[in-house]
C-alpha cells in the first residue's frame, strides 16, 4: 500500500465516475450536433475500446485491455473547463490483476482536448497488481513523496495527449458518443503504509535543520520503489450532452 492520505479519495472518485457513465446507457433516440472543433463521422471504429500498457521499474508489465476490461468515467461540470475524466486498462491473468488507471483528471474538454489538465491532489495516475494474497499500488502521490525533485509536482502528472478526437453519430438525444485516441505517461511509487524509523527521523532531522525540501523523503530509507507507465489509448464512449459545454 502506498503512503499516502489522498489515495482512498482518488480511488473513491474512480468508482463514483464510472458507476455515473455505466447508468447513461440504452434510454432514447435521435441525433446530436457536432460542437465546433470537433471532428464529425458516421462511422463507428472496428474496436470500441483499446488501452497498450507499459509499465517499467521496479515492476515491468505489458498488456493490452479491450472492451469491457477498459473503463472511461466521465462527470460533466456546470462551468467550462470543469468536467473530469477517468480511463483505466484492466487485465486478470491466471488468478492475478493488474490495473492502470489515470484520473480524476480536472478540465478535460472535447472542444479544446490538449488543454492544460489538473490531475487532483496529485492522484492522476496508479498502477495496482495482485498476485495471490499479496497486492501492491503504485500511485503519483507516492511519486512526488518520495521521488519528485520538484516543488510544484511536476514530475507527478500524467501527461495525456489526445491526437484525435471525433464525433460519432449517436441515436440517443441524451447522449454524444466521441471517438478519443491518444497517449499517457506518469511516474509512480510505491512506498510502505507506515515508513520505518529510520525513514521517519531523517525527514523530520533534516526539516528541523534546513527546512523544506523535495522530495521530503529519503526514497532508499524509506524502501520506497518507481515505476514509469505510459500507453496508448483508442476509446468510443457515450457522453452525456451536457458535456459539451465544457
Amino acid at each position: 500500500m502506498t503512503h499516502s492520505a489522498a489515495r482512498p479519495l482518488s480511488r473513491f472518485m474512480m468508482l463514483i465516475l464510472t458507476a455515473f457513465v455505466a447508468t447513461l446507457y440504452g434510454c432514447g433516440n435521435g441525433d446530436t450536433q457536432a460542437p465546433a472543433g470537433a471532428k464529425s463521422s458516421s462511422a463507428a471504429p472496428s474496436v470500441l475500446k483499446k488501452m497498450t500498457i507499459d509499465v517499467t521499474g521496479d515492476l515491468n508489465l505489458h498488456y493490452e485491455a479491450t472492451g469491457e476490461d477498459v473503463a472511461v468515467g466521465f462527470l460533466p461540470g456546470k462551468e467550462p473547463g470543469a468536467n473530469w475524466l477517468t480511463l483505466s486498462g484492466n487485465q486478470d491473468k491466471d488468478g492475478d490483476s493488474n490495473s492502470v488507471s489515470i484520473g480524476p483528471i480536472l478540465g478535460f474538454s472535447f472542444d479544446n482536448p490538449s488543454q492544460k489538465h489538473i490531475e487532483l491532489l496529485f492522484q492522476g495516475g496508479r498502477v495496482e497488481v495482485t498476485h495471490g494474497e499479496s497486492n501492491a499500488s503504485y500511485d503519483t502521490g507516492a511519486y512526488y513523496l518520495y521521488f519528485d525533485k520538484d516543488k510544484t509536482g511536476a514530475n507527478s502528472n500524467v501527461k495525456l495527449d489526445f491526437s484525435r478526437v471525433e464525433k460519432l453519430h449517436s441515436s440517443n438525444k441524451l447522449l454524444m458518443r466521441y471517438r478519443m485516441v491518444g497517449t499517457f505517461q506518469f511516474n509512480a511509487a510505491f512506498g510502505p503504509e507506515q515508513p520505518n524509523e529510520a525513514c521517519s527521523k531523517e525527514a523530520a532531522t533534516y526539516a528541523a535543520e534546513h527546512g523544506e525540501r523535495h522530495p521530503g523523503f529519503d526514497a532508499k530509507l524509506c524502501e520506497a520503489k518507481s515505476v514509469v507507465a505510459k500507453g496508448t489509448f483508442d476509446l468510443t464512449q457515450d457522453f452525456p450532452v451536457r458535456g459539451e459545454a465544457g
